[in-house]
């Protein structure tokens, strides 16, 4: 659901999409032009069992697998400070490293010079691995080894020519694009959602606005025109009485002629007859 919601986002925004694209494509190119080409040459040397211990006319290659010992003791002298400086007064320079080459079971050390220049790795290269016997000899010599019990070195592999490293910078232009997708990806949904949210209040506003103000009640108008004739000094009664002026008043009985009704005691009224007087206003000459 999530998923569907981001789609239609980058589809209702894809101008964001492109120009973010464009820009993420953009820093991939001037990453890869700026980045100064990464030269790299390898070489590796094989340590090899003492005479002592395959005899003279033993076969070397027999005893190398005792020798992980010996090579571990290399690696860390050729990882001091003091061969670097050594190699950085011969060759100018001190990008190196050497370790145990792991994909084999013997006793191989692995040299690997890095520099911006061809020659100068090739140079660098060229300075470790004539230093690797030196810096094995002075190990010897600490411990008085005598020759016929000493390790010696062999050259197995050493590059005539370097080769461009272009692994750390893929990686890098590959980083770059991933981030700079997702980073479209996030500012195109939040703006998308920002816009929509901004139009919603926009339309609620506009439907209110629309259906215009309430009528006004009959009821509270008369009370204001009275509160107005109160204060003018015309008329002050109440709004009530306002209101109750409207109805229709019944027709008094004032100015009808009245039948006096004869007493009990009266003449007529013991006759059964019924005597209409008739008012003296009323009465002829």
């Amino acid at each position: 659901m999530q998923v569907q919601k981001i789609l239609k986002s980058l589809g209702r925004r894809w101008f964001i999409v492109v120009l973010g694209l464009a820009l993420t494509a953009g820093a991939c190119f001037v990453l890869q032009r700026s980045t100064p080409d990464n030269y790299k040459a390898q070489a590796s040397l094989v340590l090899l069992p003492s005479t002592q211990s395959v005899g003279e006319t033993g076969n070397p290659y027999l005893g190398l697998g005792g020798m992980s010992e010996a090579l571990d003791i290399l690696t860390r002298k050729m990882s001091s400070e003091e061969f670097k400086e050594n190699i950085r007064e011969q060759s100018g320079a001190a990008t190196f490293t050497a370790e145990a080459d792991r994909g084999t079971s013997g006793a191989i050390l692995l040299i690997t010079a890095t520099s911006h220049d061809a020659d100068q790795a090739l140079k660098v290269l060229d300075t470790v691995m004539n230093q690797a016997p030196v810096a094995l000899t002075e190990l010897q010599d600490v411990l008085n080894v005598p020759n016929a019990s000493r390790i010696s070195t062999m050259n197995l592999l050493e590059d005539s020519k370097a080769v461009p490293e272009v692994k750390a910078r893929t990686q890098l232009i590959l980083v770059t694009a991933a981030g700079g997708t997702a980073f479209t990806v996030i500012i195109t949904v939040l703006l998308d959602g920002l816009l929509l949210t901004r139009k919603s209040r926009r339309s609620t506003q506009g439907s209110a606005n629309h259906t215009g103000p309430k009528p006004p009640n009959p009821a509270r108008r008369r009370q204001k025109s009275a509160s107005r004739t109160s204060a003018s000094g015309t008329v002050n009664e109440p709004a009530d009485h306002i209101l109750n002026s409207h109805q229709v008043h019944k027709p008094s009985s004032v100015g009808r002629p009245v039948r006096n009704r004869p007493k009990a005691d009266d003449p007529a009224y013991l006759a059964g007859e019924t005597v209409t007087v008739v008012p003296s206003s009323s009465r002829p000459g």
